[in-house]
């Protein structure tokens, strides 16, 4: 099995049986308020006094908290890059479910590095391969 293989096996396994969808996976949706998405690829922007923003490819600032829970929240949330999301209202949900998304992509990552290990045992390429995956899947772990 080459490299390649293995990514294409694992991108595989991770769409059909292992993702889950956020927030809608990790929330009850009864106490939830809207929020407007840009549609655009989010990252991380700037630090201002414990207040982080969440701006675009362009530079362009669509949000800012002061909570990383949340700008993880959303940046977790525009996987796909939806029109709208349900974010709850208590911050401890918020939380929560960052949580518990994150204890997901880690166990896919520990997952996936067994079976590297097993089929390539000598090779150092696992973070490269593991980033490819992520990024083929549009993954990304804060």
């Amino acid at each position: 099995m080459t490299q390649k293989e293995f990514e294409s096996k694992w991108i595989a396994l991770i769409e059909k049986e292992m993702i889950k969808k956020f927030p809608d996976e990790f929330i009850d949706l009864s106490d939830c308020e809207i929020v407007i998405m840009p549609g655009t690829f989010l990252m991380i922007g700037s630090e201002f006094f414990g207040n982080y923003e969440i701006v675009d490819t362009s530079g362009q600032a669509h949000f800012n908290f002061d909570n990383y829970f949340k700008v993880k929240y959303i940046l977790y949330s525009n996987r796909n890059k939806p029109a709208q999301i349900l974010r709850p209202l208590k911050e401890e949900k918020i939380v929560s479910a960052v949580k518990e998304y994150e204890r997901l992509m880690d166990s896919i990552v520990r997952d996936i590095g067994k079976d590297y290990k097993k089929v390539f045992q000598d090779s150092q390429q696992f973070p490269k391969v593991s980033n490819h995956i992520f990024t083929a899947l549009n993954l990304q772990r804060y």
